[in-house]
């Protein structure tokens, strides 16, 4: 039954993050954005979860943040590199941006985007778990 448990979360936790920022991608550029970023968000935003795996909630929150936008880099440069280099999909470029690269797959600019979606991520991933999945409630250091 944890199992089960587990994977609904997780599930769950992967929907919600995803549609967050598709819709947040999607009022930003003005029209519905590619349903690879709904999938990308989603992965990223279980991968930040799992950060309550690693540190607790008595570690700071700005910690939590910078290892949250550090992952969504990641993220970003490897599928950037598969979706937008060797696929040719185009998704995003950065290439009009100073301080990118990785192919202007990844940028600076964005990574502070970034780190202010993490924050935005953790919180939901944590109210999630502790509404839903009856965990641990938040409390955050700064």
């Amino acid at each position: 039954m944890n199992l089960l448990k587990s994977v609904i979360k997780y599930v769950f936790v992967f929907v919600i993050m995803g549609t967050v920022y598709y819709l947040l991608e999607s009022i930003f550029k003005g029209y519905w954005t590619d349903y690879r970023m709904f999938l990308l968000a989603g992965f990223i935003g279980v991968v930040i979860g799992l950060i309550n795996n690693v540190f607790t909630f008595d570690t700071s929150f700005i910690l939590q943040c910078v290892v949250g936008m550090l992952i969504a880099l990641l993220c970003e440069c490897i599928f950037g590199y598969q979706w937008n280099i060797v696929e040719g999909l185009g998704l995003w470029d950065y290439s009009n941006l100073p301080l990118s690269a990785v192919g202007n797959q990844i940028n600076a600019i964005f990574a502070v985007v970034w780190l202010f979606i993490s924050a935005l991520a953790i919180v939901i991933d944590d109210w999630i778990r502790y509404r839903f999945f009856h965990e641990e409630r938040p409390h955050y250091r700064f």
